[in-house]
């Protein structure tokens, strides 16, 4: 069904192209990622060998302009390697990523309606979550009301149900979807957004998120949080800070934060450098079955921050669980104009305390330590390749935790990407 209204969309917005359009452009997002997998996500075990997987993305977009109304589609296909027949009768990989129409009432207010990415702020706790294939998108209505030049205010607001509501009853509705989870029955977002001189930025969101136990029940996990960053002498200090209350979807009771910072320099025209900590709280071995002190990311993209390799906070890993205290140090040499090289090094513990081992011993907080190195190089104005490799070094908890007493002793993954974007405008 979607396909056919897909592609009903495409022709009829290109039988009017010369009819009555103000504007007409196109985007592709082609990219392939071949990846070895040598302990990514979790521990690999000593007798295990790496396992080998290339991946693509293909997605097309069309954003039609007229007069005040903007409308984009994007459409993708997402897939594995090998996972189809070269003969398959049925694609089931072909999704629609994006479907929206935008119009501004007046010069402040703006609504946006439809199936759109929602990414605020450096996307910790939304984001557009871009490095995974599929990327995230969500069904939902969204109002912009722009204060003056320097500040603007969104709203959003989603409700979740699924395509079989014919037993649904007012105690107990239907929907089992779970992201990070949680399984959210409604979002609702307000994001405040401020730039000022000299690059100073500040912002600050609330995010309501109905949870649906499977019971039936709904319970409110209310989230609220400031972000800031300023340059002084050239030096840029960031900082964040987040607090989760309410009750998730097991109806345990929310207390917990997320605190991060940061500061960045210049050292030398060609090196950036960036040195800062994050601390997730999390669960102690000891804390009430009723009770949660682990902060969630919710929607955020994980990627960006606690690791390449996605050890915490990616699928439902590490949610709800011991917390994360990230201590990192990250590097950015220009090489020339169109390639440089990126290193990041990550220290890792748990925010909350583990308990002992079967012998009573006290487990350390200490998880491990990741080296994650990216080259990358520009190849004309639309092709750009990276080569990426990542160490882990695992700290017998981690071993506790991804539950491998037998690892190999060094965790590795290795991955080579291209991306072709070109970006066209037909009027």
């Amino acid at each position: 069904m979607y396909s056919h209204t897909i592609i009903a969309g495409l022709l009829f917005t290109s039988g009017i192209a010369h009819a009555q359009i103000d504007s007409l452009k196109m985007n592709m997002d082609l990219r392939t990622r071949g990846e070895l997998d040598n302990g990514v996500k979790t521990l690999i075990a000593k007798r295990k060998s790496p396992e080998t997987t290339v991946a693509s993305r293909a997605r097309f977009g069309i954003d039609y302009y007229y007069q005040r109304l903007e409308v984009y589609v994007s459409v993708q296909d997402v897939r594995t390697w090998g996972e189809t027949s070269s003969v398959a009768a049925k694609n089931q990989n072909f999704t629609l990523h994006e479907a929206w129409a935008k119009y501004p009432f007046s010069e402040k207010f703006t609504v946006k309606l439809g199936r759109q990415p929602l990414a605020y702020d450096n996307e910790r706790l939304m984001g557009a979550l871009d490095w995974a294939m599929q990327g995230r998108s969500f069904d939902a209505l969204k109002g912009i009301y722009t204060v003056n030049q320097n500040s603007k205010i969104e709203a959003v607001l989603t409700y979740n149900n699924d395509d079989n509501d014919t037993n649904d009853l007012p105690d107990k509705e239907i929907y089992s979807i779970a992201d990070g989870g949680e399984i959210t029955k409604s979002l609702q977002v307000i994001h405040y957004q401020f730039s000022g001189h000299h690059k100073f930025l500040f912002s600050a969101i609330a995010v309501n998120t109905v949870l649906q136990n499977p019971s039936g029940m709904h319970y409110d996990m209310i989230t609220v949080g400031v972000n800031s960053k300023k340059y002084v002498e050239g030096i840029g200090f960031f900082g964040s800070a987040y607090y989760q209350t309410g009750k998730n979807t097991g109806g345990q009771t929310k207390n917990a934060y997320e605190l991060s910072f940061n500061a960045d320099c210049t050292v030398l025209p060609e090196l950036h450098l960036t040195a800062g900590a994050e601390w997730l709280s999390g669960n102690n071995y000891n804390t009430e079955p009723g009770e949660n002190q682990s902060f969630s990311p919710l929607y955020g993209t994980n990627h960006l921050y606690n690791g390449l390799m996605d050890y915490f906070y990616s699928g439902i890993s590490h949610f709800n669980t011991y917390g994360l205290n990230d201590y990192y140090l990250t590097s950015a040499l220009t090489l020339n104009s169109d390639t440089d090289l990126k290193a990041a090094l990550h220290s890792f513990t748990t925010n909350g305390k583990v308990g002992y081992d079967k012998s009573g011993n006290n487990l350390s907080s200490y998880l491990g330590t990741e080296l994650d190195l990216i080259f990358t190089k520009k190849i004309g104005k639309i092709i750009t390749a990276n080569l990426g490799h990542s160490f882990m070094i695992a700290g017998s908890t981690m071993e506790v935790l991804k539950n491998n007493p037998d690892p190999k002793k060094l965790q590795t993954w290795t991955w080579l990407a291209f991306k072709i974007n070109p970006n066209f405008r037909l009027k």
